[in-house]
């Protein structure tokens, strides 16, 4: 009986620490690496991609193409919190920065952005100087309309440009990339179609997939169509390109 016991007040255990388990949500970094491909198979394009399509984006492009909007005065939600409606840029080691007056020139990285929603949608907007752009991917898929300037992003296996007025699909799990060349500059009205929720997000860059071959290979192809397009070396070697 003694036994009996001990094996039922295991078993309970078990069956506790299992309920337990499964309450605890899984975090970003404990889903497996996804395996990228190498580039969207969509190209820029002057009209809106079906997948692309949500009523408040719309609304914004309206008012931006209308003149009624620009970079300094577009508008959050309230989603995004009063003391986080402001412009935005990275420091050399990644951390986030206030940009005063909302110059890029002041940026260490020379683009600066606008989080205009978190919820029902994550939005942004960017506005970038001559820079170079980290290739990357996450699982959810994302779209660009672009609101000023031109620039060349991966395409379809290729670099193509993307200039003012133009949109393009990026399905999720899918290497992006779009190295700034012009001195003009280029910025972008960015939306995670469906998505909301910012911190849920799972960004990989090349080191995150170290030792995963096929993913590292992904990469190594999208570097090689950056120096034939472009003359850039990988992310990070080319600073004599883009000197200020």
């Amino acid at each position: 009986m003694k036994k009996l016991a001990i094996a039922l007040s295991l078993i309970c255990s078990g069956s506790a620490l299992a309920d337990a388990h499964m309450e605890i949500a899984q975090r970003p970094y404990q889903q497996p690496t996804a395996i990228p491909y190498d580039s969207t198979p969509f190209s820029p394009q002057t009209t809106m991609p079906e997948q692309c399509a949500d009523p408040m984006v719309e609304k914004y492009i309206a008012d931006w193409e209308a003149g009624k909007i620009d970079f300094e005065t577009i508008q959050a939600n309230d989603s995004i919190a009063k003391d986080q409606r402001y412009c935005k840029t990275l420091d050399d080691n990644g951390n986030i920065s206030e940009v005063k007056d909302c110059d890029r020139t002041k940026s260490p990285v020379g683009y600066i952005w606008k989080e205009l929603s978190d919820s029902p949608m994550v939005i942004g907007i960017t506005d970038g100087g001559k820079s170079d752009h980290e290739p990357h991917f996450h699982g959810q898929p994302e779209c660009y309309y672009a609101v000023s300037g031109r620039a060349r992003t991966l395409s379809d296996g290729q670099y193509k440009w993307m200039e003012k007025g133009m949109y393009f699909y990026i399905p999720g799990n899918t290497i992006h990339n779009t190295p700034i060349t012009e001195e003009e500059g280029f910025g972008v009205m960015y939306w995670y179609p469906k998505n909301a929720h910012f911190d849920g997000f799972k960004y990989y860059w090349r080191k995150d997939v170290k030792n995963l071959r096929v993913a590292e290979e992904a990469f190594d192809r999208v570097d090689a169509l950056r120096k034939a397009a472009m003359d850039l070396g990988p992310y990070g070697t080319n600073q004599d390109k883009f000197a200020k």
